[in-house]
């Protein structure tokens, strides 16, 4: 199991010493696509880490994305409302959703990035 530093980069005693395989520190704060954000670096393990392990020492497992939502609300006096009302990190992007009430519909649409979703927003508004 792969788990990245975004907080530090990894020096003696800032990560659990049981099963480490190996330990690559980056020269500066890079961009990592598996978990969508920037790194100091990561550890290799041969055992998944404990929940008390991970928030101890500030690691994230490979493969947790962060995803933003945006829910809008498109009511039926044209009234429009729209903005980031979640953020998640989690393996797999949510499912968007869909809910149509009496006075108005709402949708929860999620996204990759804050840009885009800012993006979503500001098209929702203009519309």
């Amino acid at each position: 199991m792969r788990y990245y530093s975004t907080q530090r980069p990894l020096v003696p005693g800032g990560c659990p010493r049981a099963g480490v395989q190996k330990v690559h520190n980056y020269d500066e704060k890079e961009f990592c696509e598996e978990i969508g954000r920037e790194a100091w670096g990561y550890v290799d393990y041969d055992r998944e880490l404990t929940n008390e392990e991970v928030e101890d020492y500030e690691l994230l497992p490979a493969g947790i994305k962060k995803f933003w939502a945006v829910t809008t609300t498109f009511c039926d006096d044209s009234h429009v409302v729209s903005d980031i009302t979640d953020v998640v990190e989690t393996v797999r992007k949510p499912e968007d959703s869909f809910l149509e009430t009496k006075t108005k519909d709402i949708y929860v649409d999620w996204f990759e990035n804050e840009e885009e979703a800012k993006g979503k927003i500001k098209e929702a508004l203009n519309a």
